[in-house]
């Protein structure tokens, strides 16, 4: 490339704004996924970008990695560290994929990382996730932050964060999700999560963790913490605790977040810096993620948001709901991708669920409307499920049938949820800032 060329793509990348770069890396190499590691690492050696951090923490799971990755950054936060976080996937806003501090870096930040991507990859070609890990890391290293929380997008052993060899690896869960790229089964999911695993490392597992896991850890000779036998938590009427060996701290504050993912955030925090009843208070006040079970409202009708897509976070939402909206009618507004298990889904809430309102999915993996009600209707032909398939006549619906003591939940996946958020939540919070 002559100078005079060379000078010209390099002007040309600083004039790019934030959805112009987005088009960019998801042209670059359009294919959505490579099972393979070669590429981003090659580029991430280019860029010095392998220890991005003093110490990094990677989250691996089914379920829970987003409200286990947030609340540990509130509790690093609190501590006095500076905090990168990475989260997968955004819910509304590509920003939300990278945190500094708390808070989702600004466009021109971002702008700025793709760019030092784009200059250093040269003809090596980069997936949407690859450019946007490099881009994450290379932040991180520029802010030198202390402390880096790197969420696992999809499985472990392949996932693009794991170039890095954490300090502290973490699996939040274990459930049926993925099938198509991780297996069918809890084991062989287990196996691709635990690929995040280093030797000799420290590990802290959530509960109820497949074999595989755990002969990972054991067979890397890892430091295993388990949740339930090394620490947990103790739930009571107006308050919780948690522990660690002969550590036991109070929690006067109710949180959204599962409690299980709290005290698996806690003790990882352990790890690191010394933990009180101080810096669980403000975590559970700044902790905050969009999408899990956020609390709106419609037309003076509270509704429930949901990213939950898959059993296992079903058989959490049932029991949330169970438990804080007892004798509660609710009315459900689902949408699902094809490659979801909608069967699994529906057994897990119908017994908390009254009405079922089925609504079509975008993107290559849509769904429509009609084929989930039938997934549904197969598994229980007494259940009220109806189809509408647009997403602002689903709600108008579920309002029409809701009463003023009813509940809409609205779930499934991140685009429908990424729709629903601005007509319930965002109206909720300028009528409580007004």
């Amino acid at each position: 490339m002559t100078d005079l060329r060379l000078q010209s793509y390099e002007d040309s990348l600083d004039e790019l704004d934030l959805a112009g770069w987005l088009d960019h890396i998801a042209a670059v190499h359009p294919v959505r996924m490579e099972m393979t590691l070669d590429r981003v690492r090659a580029v991430a050696q280019k860029m010095d970008l392998l220890k991005p951090a003093y110490r990094t923490v990677i989250v691996a799971g089914t379920n829970g990695k987003g409200t286990t990755s947030v609340f540990l950054e509130q509790l690093l936060l609190h501590a006095g560290l500076s905090v990168g976080t990475t989260l997968s996937p955004h819910v509304e806003r590509f920003n939300e994929r990278m945190r500094f501090g708390g808070e989702d870096f600004d466009d021109a930040s971002i702008c700025d990382a793709f760019a030092a991507v784009e200059r250093a990859r040269g003809e090596i070609g980069l997936t949407y996730f690859e450019f946007s890990t490099l881009a994450a890391l290379w932040l991180f290293r520029e802010r030198e932050v202390d402390v880096g929380i790197l969420e696992i997008g999809l499985g472990g052993r392949l996932d693009s964060f794991n170039i890095i060899s954490a300090d502290i690896a973490v699996v939040t869960s274990i459930g049926l999700d993925h099938e198509a790229y991780l297996g069918d089964n809890v084991e062989a999911i287990g196996r691709e999560k635990a690929g995040v695993f280093r030797s000799g490392q420290t590990v802290l597992l959530g509960a109820d963790m497949p074999a595989s896991v755990l002969e990972q850890a054991q067979t890397l000779h890892c430091r295993m913490l388990r949740s339930g036998k090394d620490f947990g938590f103790v739930e009571a009427t107006d308050h919780w605790t948690w522990w660690m060996a002969d550590q036991r701290i109070r929690v006067n504050h109710k949180t959204r977040f599962p409690l299980g993912n709290c005290a698996l955030a806690t003790a990882v925090a352990a790890q690191l810096v010394d933990v009180s009843a101080l810096a669980l208070d403000a975590a559970v006040a700044g902790a905050h993620l969009p999408g899990r079970f956020e609390v709106g409202r419609l037309n003076n009708r509270e509704v429930i948001v949901d990213v939950c897509h898959n059993p296992l976070g079903a058989e959490y939402l049932a029991a949330r709901l169970g438990r804080d909206y007892p004798d509660t009618r609710i009315i459900a507004v689902c949408g699902l991708l094809v490659d979801k298990d909608a069967a699994g889904v529906f057994n897990a809430l119908r017994a908390v669920v009254d009405v079922w309102i089925c609504l079509s999915t975008s993107g290559e993996r849509a769904r429509s409307g009609a084929d989930l009600a039938s997934v549904f209707a197969a598994q229980s032909h007494s259940s009220a499920i109806e189809v509408v398939e647009d997403l602002d006549d689903a709600l108008q619906k579920a309002g029409s049938l809701a009463g003023p003591s009813d509940v809409i939940l609205c779930f499934g996946s991140f685009t429908v949820v990424e729709r629903v958020r601005p007509r319930v939540i965002h109206q909720q919070n300028m009528s409580d800032s007004a």
